[in-house]
């Protein structure tokens, strides 16, 4: 508004640099303002997320501490320590980025279309029409999204059992001479995982571009309205009453009304792989605690059960 109030007075009246100061310096100040704002919330939200990660891993190593080791005999230590870390890991930007960005998401377009409703109620309401598209693609898209994120979090899973199998059984391997064996199976579970990232990837851009395809028509649909209407080419409704600060403040706004929608878009896949990561997660958390007799220590045996006197350990340089 403050541009559009700036550039109206320059052009339509040819306002004087003293008088368009104290405007160009609100506005300084609104940009630096904005910009504080920003890194306030971004800075906040990824504490929080932190907070809420380390709350989520401390809860999961108690309670596997209180399963003990018999609810986990048939977990690989490999897949339990890829979910408590990786796992969790995937709720941190979900936390940060997409819950923020879905409330801002649901209050500044509103907000905007108001604002622009109040300068051109058919301006406003075009915008707020085409608002509801794109959450619905995104519904759609995340669906799809969902179960990729979930298998992906599964074949990581998988990768760094067989990972951890392969280096811990180096040495048979050797001995065996089956290096090329177990090499190919953790190369085939390698590009396994590489498929399913990519393929994660490409529903993240594909919800990012319905995003600005419906953006970029609906920005263009305001800008020809604007347009048409300043030239006379438009009659109807609140065409005839545009003014240039009214149809620039219109024009400038429409891009500002779906920057929370696209950013939302980019956070999106953080919802999906925040649900997988659950998904993960969810099993070892079902896992019930030890029975009390389980829990209870086993009788000691009285007196020691052997006894060694003058033992020496003795190397090829000398005796230890």
């Amino acid at each position: 508004m403050l541009i559009a109030w700036l550039v109206d007075r320059a052009v339509t009246e040819g306002a004087s640099p003293k008088v368009l100061a104290p405007a160009a310096a609100a506005l300084i100040g609104v940009i630096l303002l904005r910009g504080a704002l920003a890194y306030l919330r971004r800075h906040l939200a990824a504490r929080e997320a932190l907070r809420q990660c380390h709350r989520i891993r401390g809860a999961l190593m108690q309670h596997l501490h209180a399963a003990g080791p018999a609810r986990l005999e048939d977990w690989h230590s490999a897949d339990l320590a890829s979910r408590a870390l990786h796992a969790v890991d995937a709720v941190e930007p979900y936390i940060a980025n997409y819950l923020p960005s879905r409330q801002l998401a649901v209050l500044l377009p509103l907000i905007i279309g108001a604002v622009a409703a109040l300068h051109d109620w058919l301006a406003g309401l075009l915008l707020l029409l085409t608002a509801p598209l794109i959450p619905l693609f995104m519904a759609l898209i995340g669906w799809g999204a969902e179960a990729l994120s979930a298998r992906f979090e599964s074949r990581r899973a998988q990768a760094a059992a067989v990972f951890a199998d392969h280096c811990r059984g180096l040495l048979s391997l050797r001995l065996f001479n089956a290096e090329n064996q177990g090499t190919a199976r953790v190369r085939d579970f390698a590009e396994r995982l590489r498929d399913d990232s990519l393929r994660v990837l490409r529903v993240a851009f594909l919800s990012s571009a319905v995003l600005e395809f419906f953006a970029a028509v609906a920005v263009a649909a305001v800008a020809i309205y604007v347009g048409m209407g300043l030239l006379g080419y438009i009659d109807f409704g609140p065409a005839p009453e545009l003014t240039l600060y009214s149809g620039l403040t219109v024009l400038l706004l429409a891009p500002e009304f779906f920057v929370p929608l696209r950013e939302l878009a980019t956070h999106y896949h953080d919802r999906a792989s925040a649900l997988g990561a659950a998904e993960q997660l969810a099993p070892l958390f079902a896992l019930p605690p030890m029975r009390k007799k389980e829990t209870e220590p086993a009788e000691t045996v009285p007196g020691p059960v052997a006894k060694l006197e003058g033992v020496a350990l003795t190397r090829n340089h000398g005796q230890v």
